[in-house]
């Protein structure tokens, strides 16, 4: 069941589990009295914070695309003229295998690339 689970999304289920207990304080105050529960309660709320800035730094463009080169079933990816910047360098860049500009955009795509 959890196999297929990406690191977005097991960090997204942090972030969800965090602001739901953050969220019980009456029900973290009788489980764990008010201490416990101002603990509990501010913990969550900064895991939730560093998470959500790890996912913010780790679902950009470029990171979205590797993952799907990753996937099992993806062969090759063509990037064509009307690529943005982030998605070009990917293309150009030989150490990433399984994307290369599309044969009739070859030069776009290196421009694309190189634009800032």
């Amino acid at each position: 069941m959890f196999k297929n689970i990406t690191q977005t999304q097991w960090v997204a289920f942090v972030i969800g589990g965090c602001s739901f207990l953050g969220g019980a304080t009456a029900q973290l105050t009788s489980l764990f009295g008010a201490n416990g529960a101002t603990y509990i309660a501010s913990a969550c709320a900064l895991v939730s914070g560093i998470a959500g800035v790890f996912l913010m730094a780790t679902t950009g463009q470029s990171a979205q695309v590797k993952q799907v080169l990753a996937m099992p079933g993806v062969d090759k990816i063509d990037v064509n003229a009307q690529a943005n910047q982030t998605l070009s360098a990917l293309a150009v860049d030989p150490s990433v295998n399984k994307i290369a500009p599309s044969p009739d955009a070859v030069a776009q795509v290196i421009a694309n690339a190189k634009s800032a």
